[in-house]
């Protein structure tokens, strides 16, 4: 990855010589959004959805004082009033933009052969398009949705031409349609957005858009707010349950997963679904808050109990509040009821308000891939969140840890196994059985008698959002993304496609069945997130810094993001993770050493900017 710096460039800090690399930034459609940086256009996608879905932070305030229900009596009638405006924009690009199915095929169907002359990039697109391989062939496909990202969705795009000889078939989420039409003012993209699955006749001109020769394998969404869409898709489709989970509300909304999961027989956090104010007092007052209770933030030896309040739908730790106090449960309740729900491309709101009880513990991901409900963990991470700059669960490192011990033993093994049988039998509870799954849970340690309890934090059915493929590639051999496609496109005993794989990257290929359940890990690993603790414009930035920081014997690759690397621009605490500055992958085989970096490395970025007094 590339710095700016005082003279203009820093140098390419290049991992070592057997990790592959980060997938090159690669585009095929006018629509992607280059003008964001990858690595936080997820969140750019996130930080303006009250632009679609309507409202302001100030419209969505309430009384935080008020005992009574906060329910907007005005909130049937706005949530109709855009799904109304959602169809009307649908019957508009219908009529001036159908939706068609973007289809990619493999680079080897478009090699130029010796005498062919070179396609004038000026004339029109018709005169150009690939023509698809001859009907008695199959070629494999992937239905990719929202593949914005170089090293999440285009990674798959490309890996799924060059590796695999597929197809891919490229589509917008309604909620990406919109945002790029109204908030980005872009048009390009219209014709690539799914069909109106409430329309028979679209649904059935798109699918007859599809050759006969593509066999659809699977479908692969990367955004939070298009998984739905997603689901909707698949079934419309009929690809489900060939090659896809069908659709389960359990699987988005926080509440009903919970729901699901201790029905299973799985342990999971006491919650309360609160429609009302007073609901939710009475059930924190249950948990044991009360008004006496310090903020939880300012003294992190306090007992005194604690409740989280979130939305049923959310994405990371956005509207995440852990409350300490009957006041601060009304400011969080004021903050989610009656805002928009993420993902939601009709701006529904939410009409109530999520309470759980406070799971004290160590955070752990799981990044699992189904095939048919064969699971495999990709990677295991233990997150390192902390309280500061006022803010209860700030990420300072996501660390790599093995699965399965190297030793097969040590005192955390018995952690290890218990967290993926939990997040195997969670998933099955779902019934997730297709595709990539990102799980959190929290674990608790029972000091007298050693007992461990695993509770789920969230079930994301998408990527780990973050550049985890170095790390992986590096410490454990392989990485989630390259699994997917192993999964969806890999050869099958059962399928009866006569797709052609390439013989050139037959290398490149996962075995699936040779992939082990548990990874085990051949390097300590780490994504280590720059928190901010200064707030105000940035008078100096501290480059020396940041030159203790690359010298650091684990420092594999760092990246601050540009907009701090210009004096006079505004820096704002940390307080979650799109908040943060930037990022250093860290790697050592030398547990002393990787954990002294890590620590100095924490310490050194109190000190990267100055702010104006």
């Amino acid at each position: 990855m590339i710095f700016s710096s005082r003279s203009g460039m820093w140098a390419n800090l290049l991992l070592a010589n057997f990790i592959v690399g980060y997938a090159a930034s690669f585009s095929s459609h006018s629509f992607t959004l280059t003008t964001h940086q990858p690595s936080r256009l997820i969140s750019s996608l996130t930080a303006q959805t009250l632009q679609i879905r309507g409202g302001s932070n100030e419209e969505q305030s309430e009384n935080i004082n008020s005992t009574a229900s906060v329910a907007d009596e005005s909130d049937d009638d706005n949530s109709s009033d855009s799904e109304n405006e959602m169809q009307s924009l649908r019957k508009q690009w219908s009529t001036s933009t159908p939706a068609v199915p973007s289809i990619e095929y493999p680079f080897r169907d478009t090699v130029l052969r010796q005498g062919d002359a070179l396609p004038d990039l000026d004339d029109s697109i018709e005169k150009h398009t690939i023509v698809a391989p001859e009907q008695h062939t199959k070629t494999k496909a992937i239905i990719l949705m929202d593949g914005f990202c170089p090293y999440h969705g285009q990674y798959i795009a490309k890996a799924a031409h060059h590796i695999y000889g597929a197809a891919v078939v490229h589509v917008l989420s309604d909620f990406c349609t919109r945002y790029l039409y109204q908030v980005e003012k872009q048009t390009e993209h219209l014709s690539s957005r799914m069909p109106d699955l409430s329309n028979g006749d679209e649904v059935a001109a798109w699918m007859s858009l599809l050759p006969s020769s593509l066999d659809i394998c699977g479908l692969y969404c990367e955004s939070d707010s298009g998984l739905e869409d997603a689901e909707n898709l698949g079934v419309a489709l009929g690809i489900y349950p060939r090659c896809h989970d069908g659709v389960n509300t359990a699987r988005r909304d926080k509440f009903t997963m919970n729901d699901v999961v201790s029905k299973a027989g799985l342990d999971v956090v006491k919650q309360k679904s609160c429609q009302t104010l007073e609901e939710a007092e009475q059930f924190a007052k249950e948990l044991g808050l009360n008004d006496d209770a310090s903020d939880a933030t300012k003294d992190d030896d306090s007992n005194s109990p604690l409740v989280v309040v979130k939305p049923h739908r959310g994405v990371a730790s956005d509207d995440v509040y852990l409350c300490s106090s009957m006041q601060s449960l009304r400011e969080a309740f004021s903050r989610i009821h009656s805002s928009p729900v993420f993902g939601s491309s009709t701006a529904a709101k939410h009409q109530s308000v999520l309470v759980q009880e406070f799971a004290s513990g160590t955070e752990y991901a799981i990044d699992v891939v189904c095939r048919d409900g064969d699971r495999k963990v990709a990677a295991l991470w233990k997150y390192d969140k902390r309280s500061v700059n006022g803010a209860p669960f700030v990420y300072f490192m996501t660390q790599l840890i093995p699965a399965a011990n190297n030793d097969d033993e040590g005192p955390s093994k018995d952690v290890e196994e218990a967290v993926c049988n939990y997040v195997f039998n969670a998933l099955e509870a779902l019934d997730i059985r297709w595709g990539l799954s990102h799980v959190e849970v929290i674990v608790t340690r029972n000091a007298e008698t050693g007992s461990i309890q695993v509770r789920l934090v969230e079930v994301n059915c998408r990527q780990h959002n973050t550049d985890f493929m170095p790390l992986t590639n590096a410490c454990v051999g392989y990485n989630a993304l390259d699994m997917v496609l192993a999964a969806y496109l890999g050869e099958n005993d059962e399928s009866s496609s006569s797709h052609e794989y390439p013989e050139e990257t037959v290398h490149l290929r996962l075995p699936w069945d040779s992939l082990p359940a548990l990874p085990t890990t051949r390097a300590h690993g780490a994504i280590i997130h720059f928190v901010s603790h200064v707030s105000g414009k940035i008078s100096r930035i501290n480059y020396e810094v940041f030159d203790q920081m690359e010298e650091l014997p684990s420092v594999m690759d760092m990246h601050v993001y540009p907009h701090f690397l210009d004096e006079g621009n505004e820096i704002e605490k940390t307080v979650d993770i799109r908040s943060d500055t930037g990022w250093a992958h860290v790697m050592n085989d030398d547990e002393e050493e990787f954990q002294r970096d890590v620590a100095r490395l924490i310490e050194l970025q109190k000190e990267m900017f100055d702010v104006e007094e």
